[in-house]
């Protein structure tokens, strides 16, 4: 089974963690984390609330066409995962977590650390994708721009048609 993680990237198309969490065809559970950390900054009004909201529901409506939803979780991110992890695990399942790198606020790098220790400390996979904004290789920053140029003419990664949706039992 693999996790994908929606945070900041909530699309389908061009999203590295999608494709790669549904390229052998295993069991996905797209989710999100309503975090009160969120909704405590100052920076966060009404309308940045709204479209984050119907941003999420394209989102779900897009898994629903693909034969899957957009399963929402509310608490703190750490203990959500740590919590949804274990039950996974006592059904026998070895979850592996799909989600993109985080850079902007000190609380979502530390959370990330938290939660790869988290996986490290139970022997389970993750992928950490870059979001499509980060560049990493400092050395090349002259070729930058025409990269820009060419990922704006084509997708970065396949468009899928269908995700394998899983059944979460309510307990």
């Amino acid at each position: 089974m693999h996790i994908v993680w929606f945070r900041r990237d909530l699309r389908l198309s061009d999203n590295e963690i999608v494709t790669l969490s549904t390229a052998d065809n295993a069991e996905v559970l797209p989710c999100f984390i309503i975090d009160p950390w969120f909704y405590q900054q100052a920076e966060v009004g009404k309308a940045r609330v709204k479209f984050l909201f119907e941003s999420l529901e394209n989102l779900d409506s897009n898994l629903r066409a693909r034969g899957s939803q957009l399963y929402f979780f509310e608490g703190n991110s750490t203990g959500v995962f740590q919590e949804l992890t274990c039950q996974l695990l006592q059904k026998g399942d070895r979850p592996k977590l799909f989600f993109n790198h985080d850079v902007q606020v000190q609380y979502g790098i530390e959370r990330d650390c938290q939660i790869i220790n988290f996986h490290q400390q139970h022997n389970l996979d993750y992928h950490q994708g870059l979001n499509n904004f980060l560049q990493t290789d400092e050395n090349h920053r002259d070729e930058w721009m025409e990269e820009y140029y060419n990922y704006l003419r084509q997708p970065l990664h396949r468009v899928w048609s269908k995700v394998v949706g899983c059944r979460l039992s309510s307990s």
